[in-house]
């Protein structure tokens, strides 16, 4: 591979996770498709991630294939951020520090969708509880009306085209939850899209935007508020909450 030109950039944020980072990067180690660069952006961890990344590192001939910046940061899309202007990829990928692939050839499925040269690639995820149970597979192709409801797209994974972010900027970092959300609802309605229904990720169902109920509604009615207006944000902040009720009535919230 060359690390100048890498098909596709992976963004991960971490912070004091070395545990959960070393099985993702032997997840990733273990993938059959290699044209990737990987940026790992660190809030000042001090739990062993430096030293477990300098090991990770020096396994790939390639120096610029394992980009590792570590500074104090305020939170995961400051982190992305931070990563936007370094990646190099013609697609991006934001994966997080606790998720696996789900076998050796997830990146290669899903990236081989690249020649398309559409703006999004979506696919499915594999969703589990904290204590290992299978909850569902999920994520759906880009819609822009269902979007604008709630979140429909499984954004751990997807490839999103580089130039959408030279076009539209960053991340919003006041957000602590939903800033990918906020990012998604910039983007026109015409997009050029394919999606894959095979599970890319393994994702645990652990992290803030699955136990922050509370505070997800609300950043999305301000995403929602700020792109779409009072009224329909309003209408979509009540059908959320009735829809989360119904998934925590059939064991999948």
């Amino acid at each position: 591979m060359s690390s100048q030109n890498p098909q596709l950039s992976i963004l991960v944020a971490t912070w004091n996770c070395a545990p959960q980072l070393a099985a993702f990067l032997e997840s990733l180690a273990a993938q059959s498709f290699s044209h990737w660069e990987l940026l790992l952006l660190d809030n000042a961890s001090q739990d062993g991630t430096a030293e477990l990344v300098e090991a990770f590192q020096q396994r790939f001939s390639s120096p610029g294939q394992v980009i590792w910046s570590s500074q104090p940061d305020s939170g995961i899309y400051d982190a992305w951020n931070r990563g936007l202007p370094l990646a190099q990829g013609h697609y991006l990928s934001f994966i997080g520090a606790d998720d696996l692939f789900l076998d050796p050839h997830s990146l290669e499925r899903i990236a081989a969708l690249a020649a398309t040269g559409v703006h999004l690639i979506t696919a499915r995820n594999a969703y589990h509880a904290a204590d290992g149970r299978f909850l569902r597979h999920w994520g759906s192709g880009w819609q822009w009306q269902r979007m604008r409801q709630s979140m429909n797209i499984a954004h751990p994974g997807m490839l999103v085209r580089r130039e959408l972010f030279e076009r539209l900027g960053p991340f919003d970092a006041s957000f602590r939850i939903c800033g990918d959300y906020e990012w998604f609802l910039r983007l026109p309605p015409d997009l050029r899209t394919v999606h894959t229904s095979d599970p890319i990720l393994k994702v645990v169902q652990a992290g803030v935007s699955h136990t922050r109920i509370g505070q997800v509604y609300a950043e999305t009615f301000r995403a929602q508020r700020r792109h779409l207006g009072a009224p329909l944000s309003a209408a979509c902040w009540t059908l959320n909450w009735a829809k989360y009720g119904r998934r925590r009535l059939i064991g999948l919230a």
